[in-house]
This record gives C-alpha cells, sequence and structure tokens, in this order.
C-alpha cells in the first residue's frame, strides 16, 4: 500500500493504515525520540512520546501531504520530544533553544515559513555527504561520533563537514536576504 493510500484511509479513521504506518516508521521515530531524550530520560519516556507522535497523526492526518509523512513524522517527533524535556524542565541543548522563534502574526509566520524554505533548499544542495552529515546531526539528533561510526568516519571529519555544511547554509541565508547571528 502506497503513502498516498495510506493517508487516504488514516482519514477515514481506519485502525488498520495506523497500524501500518506504526510497522512501517515505530523504529524510525523511536530513533529519534532516542537520539533527543535519552539519555536523561528513561525507555519508557521514549516509548511514550513515540504513542504521542502516532496519536497525533490519527488527529491530524488530514494535514499530512502525500509524500510527505517521513518527514512531517520526524518534525512532530522532534517537537514532541523537545516537549517532554520542557515538560520536566530539563534543559534543551543551546542550540535548539537558539533557533526557537516566536511568531505572533501573519507577517511572522510567513517570514518564518520563507525562512524554513530557503533553508531546506539549502540544505538540499549541500554535498551529499555533508548533507547527510547535516541532517543527521541537525535533524536526528545524533552525536558526531554515532555518525562517524555509522557512516565509516572519524569524528574529526564529521565535525569538519558540519562546520562546513553551516558555513555554507549560512552563506545561502545571507544571499536570501537573512542576517545570521552565530
Amino acid at each position: 500500500m502506497n503513502e498516498k493510500e495510506l493517508l487516504r484511509r488514516l482519514r477515514s479513521g481506519e485502525t488498520e493504515a495506523l497500524e501500518r504506518v506504526m510497522d512501517l516508521y515505530s523504529a524510525y521515530v523511536y530513533a529519534i525520540v532516542k537520539n533527543i531524550i535519552d539519555p536523561p530520560l528513561q525507555p519508557e519516556d521514549c516509548e511514550e512520546v513515540v504513542s504521542d507522535v502516532f496519536l497525533q497523526l490519527w488527529h491530524s492526518a488530514g494535514d499530512v501531504q502525500a509524500g510527505k509523512l517521513k518527514a512531517w513524522l520526524a518534525a512532530v517527533t522532534r517537537n514532541r520530544a523537545k516537549d517532554k524535556l520542557r515538560s520536566l524542565h530539563l534543559a534543551l541543548p543551546m542550540e535548539d533553544e537558539a533557533l526557537t522563534i516566536a511568531v505572533d502574526g501573519p507577517e511572522e509566520k510567513l517570514e518564518l515559513q520563507e525562512l524554513r524554505e530557503l533553508t531546506s533548499r539549502a540544505v538540499d544542495q549541500l554535498p551529499e555527504l555533508e548533507r547527510s552529515i547535516f541532517r543527521r546531526h541537525y535533524f536526528f539528533y545524533q552525536k558526531t561520533e554515532e555518525i562517524a561510526a555509522a557512516m565509516g568516519l572519524k569524528p574529526a571529519t564529521v565535525r569538519t563537514k558540519l562546520a562546513r555544511g553551516r558555513e555554507k547554509l549560512k552563506e545561502s541565508l545571507l544571499r536570501g536576504g537573512y542576517r545570521c547571528e552565530m
């Protein structure tokens, strides 16, 4: 069953479709959660966040575009895991707090959407190796040592590729008219 059909069935309230999505993506969602909230929290906390993500999918299936399910799950998972840390008054990594943007009105929402699109395009333009490292670190919260081991690289190489990726991202944002504060 393809993603479009899964989403159609989810929107219709078919629990089998949710079970299928969970079979396909539970390990993926759990890995993201674990990278964000483990070790400060217990495995039960990770499982709770995973459950919350799939519950949100059940209630928000109409908001998910076909072809974007995995990205939607990743974004919701990151947000739910961060919310879990905040709810227990545990600190987020400084870079996460620095990237939090308050959005009040429609102009701010539009600007934030433009910034997200520009950032996404800039990340997509990175060379394959840098893009993969960048996504693993900033989107899936893997540590440099984990990335190095998984990709057969030295940790120093991973750190160098991350620094280059950040510099290219900064240049792209500057070209797009955004001021970068590092």
